[in-house]
């Protein structure tokens, strides 16, 4: 019976481990931790300070038939077949799915982990996410600036969908004519995809939030607190909300250049497998796609790279189909592919519950059950139909 070793019990590594037949392979799944985050729920942890279901116990999530081990992995050997673990354990494998994430690391812009230590972020673990909501809520006025650090986030929606869920928080507090709203991005818009920036800037321009632009973040000084950019801007905040940098995790490969300089695995963008091998497939965050980093593209792929194995015929078209909180009630959907430019997915209530919705049938996703809906779902909304249907 042929090995599959799945590394990474995130989204992509339990749906790939659950979707495979158990009849027809040995499934290993190595997970550095007992518990699976939902990651969305931190930013309602910090933001809307919600008690959400946000971690479960990994093993509860898993066919009963998958074999769940605890182990941080080391070393992947993709010549030999062999993944070696901090414990010295050593797994052969037929096939390997690295499904391995990413991690933040504010160490690469000077001050961050300063700032961190003390207001927290929402990109990181439920108590960063905590440390967050602690320091809006003693906020009393003054500067908040928010935004992403470096071209690469996780989640791309997560920048607006946090000033605008802070505008939200202040007004309902009578705090909003008392503070300036600051959004920073690296990018020349608001939103990176320009038909999805058509809805989301003047959204921001409406409720008063201040846009900055080409502001890839070089330094933070805490003592003056000031947020400095490597084009030579400057913010000063009262309270400064920085997505930190996102790098690969940290596993030594062979061959060592699967893997960019950020530690990202090279990945074909169709197929999955990773560079130079017909055994190992990459999907998720771990990869260097051109396509968001978000909880529903681990799903897709992790279908098509079960589907591969399984010997059926499966592509990955880039398809992406993030939800996206307004904080006013409304939400909309990032949806677009390789082939299709994102849509422009008009704001509704209706979204928005969905996207609340989500939180609640994710657990029951990961065992591939609701599998029919989403395939019936997004077949509704493929950006080519939902084109022709505003073009009409």
């Amino acid at each position: 019976m042929p090995r599959v070793v799945v590394i990474g019990g995130g989204t992509g590594g339990t749906m790939v481990a659950n979707a495979l037949d158990k009849r027809r392979f040995d499934v290993t799944l190595l997970s550095a931790s007992p518990m699976h985050l939902f990651q969305p729920a931190l930013l309602y942890v910090a933001f809307k300070h919600a008690k959400p279901d946000a971690l479960r116990e990994e093993r509860r999530l898993l066919d009963p038939r998958v074999r769940l081990v605890q182990e941080t992995v080391t070393h992947v050997n993709l010549k030999e077949r062999v993944v070696t673990t901090g414990g010295g354990i050593r797994y052969d494998y037929d096939s390997v799915v690295l499904a391995t994430g990413v991690t933040t690391d504010s160490s690469q812009i000077p001050g961050l982990a300063d700032v961190e230590a003390q207001f927290g972020n929402f990109h990181s673990n439920v108590a960063q996410a905590e440390k967050l909501w602690a320091a809006l809520d003693a906020f009393r006025g003054g500067t908040i600036a928010l935004g992403q650090s470096t071209p690469i986030c996780k989640c791309p929606p997560s920048p607006v969908e946090g000033i605008l869920l802070t505008d939200h928080l202040l007004r309902q507090r009578g705090l909003r004519e008392k503070t300036r709203l600051v959004l920073f991005t690296p990018y020349p818009r608001a939103y990176p995809a320009e038909p999805m920036n058509a809805i989301i800037e003047p959204i921001l321009k409406e409720r008063g939030i201040e846009i900055m632009t080409f502001f890839d973040v070089d330094r933070v000084d805490p003592a003056s607190r000031t947020i400095h950019s490597i084009e030579g801007d400057k913010i000063q905040y009262d309270l400064p909300v920085i997505i930190p940098p996102f790098v690969g995790t940290r596993i030594a490969y062979e061959p060592a250049n699967v893997v960019d300089a950020s530690g990202f695995i090279v990945t074909d963008k169709v197929s999955l497998r990773v560079q130079g091998t017909d055994t190992a497939f990459a999907i998720g965050d771990a990869t260097n796609l051109p396509t968001s980093k978000a909880g529903v593209g681990a799903h897709l792929e992790a279908k098509v790279v079960a589907k591969t194995l399984m010997g059926e015929p499966a592509a990955f078209d880039g398809r992406t189909h993030c939800p996206v909180d307004l904080g006013d009630g409304r939400g909309t959907f990032v949806i677009g592919s390789y082939t299709s430019p994102v849509v422009k997915y008009p704001p509704s209530r209706l979204n928005h519950f969905m996207k609340m919705m989500m939180g609640r049938i994710y657990w029951m996703s990961l065992r591939g059950t609701l599998e029919p809906i989403f395939d019936w779902y997004f077949e509704r909304t493929r950006p080519e139909r939902l084109i022709a249907r505003a073009e009409r």
